[in-house]
């Protein structure tokens, strides 16, 4: 029953951090004709001032022998490329809500997408990785096209990356055969590979190579974070911001051992000789994939993801950011004030989480805590209360401890505004704030100021690696002894500075549930 009540919640996570793959098609732009290392694209234009360059390969098909290779690079071309719609999303699993990019999706998905201003160069870039626990979803989410960002001044990059077995499988064989003795983590290469693509080619669009932002959502949060502590990727961002996921709370990185554990009956399957494994259709490897048994509840969403290599993550990430080996780059951090919402759980249950989480007498102050009023959150549930501090707020919390005091900036916020149809503020409400709200979905004038507002502290921060400018409420560098925070507060036209992130359940669960607790 708790593997059910977590596989639930964990659903729920996926579903709100996945919108719907829109294919969307431009009709083709003379004046947005570039050349790049590879070949010469021709864009479309689908708003004044703006450039869009869509389905670029990035690496060559990961398909037959390159299928769990880490990934290789595109050739180059000859002619005009049309560049006006999006490639095929990754190949993945159903789960309802991502039908549309399941149902689109092949192993011929390593594409990526350039938004741009029309004029000008140098500026900032910004490549953002997609949500869906590594699982599912697409870079052409309803959610991340660059027509709020752009106008900002600058460039926005996204891209798909192998998803699920296609992108994290891990067996001996596939270990025996690689130079490094390592699989795995494919996922993670195809990331690298995008940013080694835009450094090569981001001038190309009027994007400076020097100054690149990453940052994600939910699962590409997580990822924001592994990139910062992979030596794989080091040079090729020069700061992060990372929305409601990161290395100490949900999808913790496996150990090998664990990870081979995770993939045992997945290999057994498939074959124990790599080409029996490659022979395998693409609906053979998914079908293979879904019969694996389910993950663990405490890491349910991890257990089958990234995993330490030695090669692209050297060390557990919670491990080398407690150390100060991750990235020193400037860093913007938060999550939403209810990531996880209510799903009818028991007291039993709840409590039964909770003591398997932090031991009895931990348990029993927490019990407490979230027995008082919870005040603009959803009554009457302590569980998701619980999972929202320990997988989210208090991870936040612990991350930028970690990384300021090792002398890096660190901005952290909490976001705590949302469509009326959806209050609290869930996992992902923000997306339509930072990306900007589609014509379809209801916002009020206050919507629009508040994502006004976001858009230009982000793209501050993807300029300067400080998110103030201007008249903006000040939003002041983290302080660990403070837990100070910028707090997107529900009934307030703009954001408020705030201390104590999280407050006593983030004391108790740093000591008993967080990495490096003791």
């Amino acid at each position: 029953m708790l593997k059910l009540k977590i596989a639930l919640l964990g659903l729920a996570i996926l579903a709100n951090s996945l919108k719907a793959y829109a294919q969307i098609r431009y009709e083709p732009a003379a004046t947005a004709i570039v050349s790049t290392r590879e070949g010469r694209l021709q864009g479309a234009e689908p708003a004044p001032g703006i450039r869009a360059y869509l389905g670029i390969p990035y690496a060559k098909p990961p398909v037959g022998l390159l299928r769990w290779q880490p990934p290789q690079s595109y050739p180059s071309w000859k002619g005009l490329r049309p560049a006006v719609a999006h490639g095929s999303p990754c190949a993945q699993q159903r789960f309802g809500w991502n039908n549309n990019s399941a149902d689109h999706g092949t192993e011929d998905c390593l594409f990526l997408n350039v938004w741009a201003p029309a004029a000008g160069s140098k500026h900032a870039v910004m490549v953002y990785i997609h949500g869906g626990s590594n699982l599912a979803g697409s870079a052409a989410e309803e959610l991340s096209n660059g027509l709020a960002l752009v106008p900002k001044g600058v460039v926005l990059v996204t891209f798909d990356y192998r998803l699920g077995i296609f992108g994290f499988f891990r067996s001996a064989a596939l270990d025996e055969e690689s130079p490094r003795h390592t699989s795995g983590d494919y996922g993670l290469l195809d990331q690298i590979a995008a940013l080694e693509w835009v450094k090569r080619n981001i001038a190309h669009f009027g994007g400076d190579p020097a100054n690149v932002t990453i940052f994600g959502q939910s699962a590409g949060a997580v990822d924001t974070g592994l990139l910062m502590v992979s030596p794989l990727a080091r040079g090729l961002f020069v700061r992060a911001l990372e929305e409601s996921g990161q290395v100490a709370g949900l999808m913790r990185t496996a150990t090998k051992a664990q990870s081979e554990d995770a993939w045992a009956s997945v290999a057994q399957s498939l074959g124990t000789r790599p080409s029996t494994m490659r022979s395998a259709s693409t609906d053979e490897v998914l079908a293979a994939e879904k019969s694996a048994p389910k993950p663990p509840p405490e890491n349910f969403w991890g257990y089958r993801s990234a995993s330490v290599d030695g090669w692209v993550l050297p060390d557990l990430p919670a491990t080398l950011f407690a150390q100060g080996r991750e990235a020193p780059v400037p860093l913007l951090i938060g999550s939403n004030v209810q990531e996880i919402v209510p799903h009818d759980q028991s007291p039993d249950w709840t409590k039964h989480l909770i003591e398997a989480a932090v031991g009895s007498a931990a348990a029993s102050q927490l019990e407490a805590i979230y027995s008082q009023p919870p005040g603009n959150l959803l009554e009457g549930d302590a569980g998701a209360r619980f999972q929202t501090d320990r997988d989210f707020r208090c991870a936040v919390r612990q991350v930028a401890a970690w990384h300021s005091a090792h002398g890096f900036p660190t901005y952290v916020y909490q976001f705590d505004r949302s469509a009326a149809s959806e209050k609290p503020a869930q996992h992902s409400s923000e997306l339509r704030y930072v990306f900007g709200f589609p014509a379809s979905v209801p916002h009020s004038e206050a919507d629009s100021a508040v994502s006004e507002t976001i858009q230009t502290y982000w793209t501050n921060f993807a300029k300067t690696g400080d998110p103030m400018s201007g008249e903006l409420p000040q939003w002041g560098r983290f302080l660990a002894d403070k837990g100070n925070y910028l707090h997107f507060a529900s009934a307030k036209a703009e954001p408020v500075a705030a201390y104590d992130l999280g407050g006593p359940s983030c004391t108790i669960l740093s000591s008993t549930a967080l990495p490096g607790a003791h």
